[in-house]
């Protein structure tokens, strides 16, 4: 494994393999000649000359063509440059037999070399051209395809990281109202409290265990905001009426965890201890034929100057981000910010 790991790595054995397998092709043909016509033999001055020729053009398409020409679409010109290069490359081979007779191999010297031996050379030069080609793009396709799964790898990696980071702000803050809430309990010495601890337990045990997956089942993440609705009923004056609506015909629809949280925790923050006879928290969660989630959160306000209004701080920032990163051209949030209430309406497309 470690020596094919060296030689997908490293350029040198691969080219190295190459003309390995380039001479050892000679060796053969020039055997099946040999048993073919018995005075053909292999004439290494010969081959080692036309392999240098090889050499050229393989490594000028390579490294000067292809770059050139290939790599920026210029078809024709590529096709038409690298046919005038592979003949005058074997006519520079035949003219050199013609200097020098005596690298001649016998089975060419009768009659002796006449340009009609450009065509077969540049023919074998052609062939061994087209071959390194093909190997050339079947390398950088692998690598490219290599380079696209580390990034993806890695964007997967970052984007994990980042959500992890989102969902881990919810949690500390939840807690800290939740504790806070049953303290309070505690201290009047209501029989409610083993029954809220209760509830706390389960939703913590949700976050810390559950949440940790990518997707979770609308079911177990419908269960978690009714209990954390009634959490937080616990610390807000009867008055205020909070009501949650839910039509989700398929509770095993995965869906994001703890996606709308915030929203209702926004809610409840800026939403109950305000001057309105009547305060209310109108939450709504549907999911329709199409499989498209419908979530709405309303609550009354106090009508601040410009400067004071609430825009939900770092948690309507958190669901921003998340949605992107989850369900990026899937969704659509909608924030209003009225004189005297708030509300904020997402559409999600959960999919099959």
């Amino acid at each position: 494994m470690k020596i094919l790991n060296d030689f997908r790595n490293s350029r040198i054995l691969q080219h190295a393999a190459f003309w390995g397998a380039y001479f050892l092709f000679i060796i053969f043909t020039a055997t099946v000649r040999s048993s073919v016509v018995e005075e053909v033999s292999f004439f290494i001055g010969f081959e080692l000359i036309q392999t240098l020729f090889m050499v050229i053009a393989v490594y000028v398409n390579l490294r000067v063509l292809i770059p050139i020409f290939l790599e920026k679409q210029r078809y024709w010109s590529y096709s038409a440059i690298v046919i005038l290069f592979l003949f005058a490359n074997a006519f520079l081979l035949v003219s050199l037999l013609k200097i020098f007779p005596e690298i001649q191999p016998h089975f060419i010297r009768k009659p002796h070399p006449t340009p009609h031996w450009i065509i077969p050379i540049a023919f074998m030069e052609f062939m061994l051209v087209a071959v390194s080609s093909a190997l050339h793009f079947l390398r950088e396709n692998y690598r490219l395809r290599e380079a696209a799964l580390n990034h993806k790898a890695l964007e997967s990696s970052k984007l994990k990281a980042e959500l992890d980071s989102l969902k881990s702000q919810i949690n500390p803050h939840f807690l800290f109202n939740s504790l806070n809430n049953i303290y309070s309990h505690s201290l009047l010495e209501s029989k409610r409290t083993p029954e809220l601890i209760l509830k706390l337990s389960g939703l913590l045990n949700y976050i810390i265990y559950e949440c940790q997956d990518e997707v979770v089942p609308m079911e177990k993440e419908l269960e978690f905001l009714k209990n954390y609705i009634d959490l937080e009923q616990i610390r807000i004056d009867e008055s205020v009426q909070v009501n949650l609506n839910v039509d989700v015909a398929d509770p095993m629809l995965d869906i994001a965890p703890l996606l709308f949280v915030p929203l209702i925790e926004n809610a409840f923050k800026h939403g109950v201890n305000i001057s309105a006879e009547s305060p209310f928290i109108q939450v709504d969660l549907s999911v329709d034929d199409n499989h498209t989630l419908h979530f709405s959160c309303q609550n009354l306000k106090d009508d601040f100057p410009e400067e004071d209004k609430h825009s939900g701080g770092i948690g309507l920032e958190n669901v921003r981000k998340r949605l992107e990163l989850i369900y990026p051209g899937k969704h659509e949030m909608i924030i209003k910010d009225k004189r005297d209430n708030y509300s904020v309406t997402v559409n999600l497309e959960l999919g099959t």
